[in-house]
Order: C-alpha cells, then structure tokens, then sequence
C-alpha cells in the first residue's frame, strides 16, 4: 500500500521537534512526504498525494489539520477513492487521535504502521467513524470535523487556551484542570463571572419544529470519547450525530457532572436541564460564534446552522 505522511511543522508536538520522524522517514523514500504550508492551503498537497496513488494517509499534527484534510477529502474529492486516514497526534490535545487516531505520537509508532501497511493485513486495525458536516453559511465550503461545539463551549476554549495553555498547562492536562476549575468556580463565583452567560439557541431535530432554548452547553460529535475518556452523550439510538444541550443555568451541575460524563443511559438519571440524543439532522439558530475540532466560524444570522453526518471515512486504529 502507498503512504503519505503530510505534516505540520508548526502543531504543538511538531514545533517541539521531529527530527526523529523525519529521519524515519528519510529512509523510506517510498512514503511520499509533504509538509502542510497554511498560505497554500490543504489542496495541494493531497492533490500529490492523490496523483502519487497514495492509499494510506499519515496526518502527523493535531485536531485543527485533522479537521483541515477532512474538509478538503470530502468537500473537494482530490481522491478518486478516498485513502485510509491515520493520525499521528502530535497536536495540542489530540482529542479525534485519542478516540481513532495511532497508538502513539512518536517515530515507533509510524515505523509500526509502515510495517503493518507493508506486510498486512490492515483489516483488522480499520474502524469506520461517520463525519460532521456542516453548513452554516451560503457560498461557504461546509467544513468537516468530529466535534462541535456551541454557546458556553467556545467560552471554555477560550479559558483554556487564554488561561492555561499560556502557563505551560496543556493537553489531557488542561481539559482536567479547565473541567475542575470550571466546576469550582461555578460553587464560588457563579457562570457570569467566569464568562459563561447564557445564549439563546433555536433547534430542529431530524424535521421537528423548532424550539428556542437557553444554553449553557451545546456539543454533537461523531467520536465515541472525548476529553479524558469521557462519554457526555446518550440515548442516541444508532443515530450518528450524538448531541447534548445542558440548560442554563443548570441544576446541580457539580453533584451531576461524573453522570454527565461518564453515566450510561440507564444510571444517568439526570435533571431536564441535561437533554442529550442522536440525530440525522440538526438544524440551529446560533447566537454566537461555533467551533469545530477547535476552528471558530461565524453563523449566518439569517439561516440555520445545518449538522448532518452522512460521511464517513476510515481510520486505521493500531
């Protein structure tokens, strides 16, 4: 099978250093390798590795590229068969690697992949994972990505990476100190004085009339985990975009956020102010700014916020 690594020199794992992995990668001149320059954008390089045959696809970065190469994949089609993707997280956080990404971040881990691909069989490391898309304004590409993330989440970013990551506090690391400091400072200053007001969210499941709703939080993911290992969604019922709305301000939050993160759907037992299922489609009237896989983007104020998950791509788990 033909691989191509592409990588982005300036992701967090990557700017600390990958004279290891391009060594690796020195003595393989077979594994076509090209480095991801933000002015050319993700075009061409998947263009080459399209021309080149490449059927296996090494993303060596973080969630933010991930969610780059997956919009250009599925949104331009540079590939006549789209390749296997596989992720070697060398980004911030790594939230999509550590769900269906590599086993590991360093050269080992790509020299293990090199030689699975090269003596096979690779069938029983692939999983399936359907991707989110979407539209949110006309005459925009509608990105792809496996996490999004509305109203008080952006907020939450925000403090991570404003508060924490500039003190050196970064990955798993910075999601546990954001999610325990968040739910303290919830007890002792209130939401408004850690910046989490409440936004006015419009929503439509799979053709259901809208309802207009006030939110602290609002997240749909194709992953099966999130941060920390944690499972914030339920009910879903084979449907691919699982999402969850916690109410603003809600009750209980601190006795009820190991339900929310870790429950299962029968043990969870929560308040009305935790609603959370699975959908087709969904459509949202935003209020603020959405993220997904970390990127921001403005909604139309005149048009709804359009979820789907009919994607899929496949990843190589080893």
């Amino acid at each position: 099978m033909r691989l191509g690594v592409l990588s982005n020199p300036k992701s967090e794992g990557n700017r600390r250093g990958m004279a290891a992995v391009t060594a690796l990668l020195d003595r393989h001149p077979e594994v076509l390798h090209r480095r991801f320059v933000p002015e050319d954008g993700f075009g061409p390089p998947l263009a080459a590795m399209a021309e080149a045959g490449v059927e296996v696809l090494v993303v060596n970065s973080g969630d933010g590229t991930v969610h780059g190469v997956l919009t250009e994949l599925l949104a331009n089609r540079p590939f006549e068969k789209l390749p296997l993707l596989a992720i070697l997280p060398r980004g911030m956080a790594n939230m999509t690697a550590a769900d269906c990404g590599l086993k590991g971040k360093d050269a080992a881990t790509l020299e293990r992949l090199l030689g699975a691909c090269r003596e096979g069989p690779i069938a029983p490391h692939l999983l399936t994972r359907h991707i989110l898309r979407v539209d949110y304004a006309d005459g925009r590409v509608a990105p792809r990505g496996m996490f999004m993330g509305a109203a008080g989440i952006v907020d939450v970013i925000r403090h991570v990476t404003g508060k924490l990551h500039t003190r050196g506090i970064k990955g798993e690391w910075s999601h546990a100190a954001a999610i325990l400091g968040l739910l303290a400072g919830t007890v002792f200053k209130g939401y408004e004085a850690l910046g989490l007001r409440p936004h006015e969210v419009g929503i439509s499941i799979d053709g259901a009339a809208r309802r207009d709703e006030r939110l602290l939080i609002l997240i749909a993911t194709t992953l099966d985990q999130l941060v920390l290992k944690s499972r914030p969604f339920w009910g879903a019922d084979g449907k691919p975009v699982r999402h969850t709305r916690i109410a603003h301000p809600p009750r209980r939050l601190v006795r009820n956020a190991r339900r929310v993160l870790y429950g299962n759907a029968a043990s969870r037992n929560l308040p009305e102010d935790y609603q959370s299922g699975g959908a087709l489609r969904l459509e949202l009237w935003l209020d603020a700014p959405f993220t997904i896989d970390g990127e921001f983007f403005t909604p139309s104020a005149d048009r709804p916020v359009v979820v789907t998950a009919d994607e899929t791509i496949r990843f190589i788990r080893l």
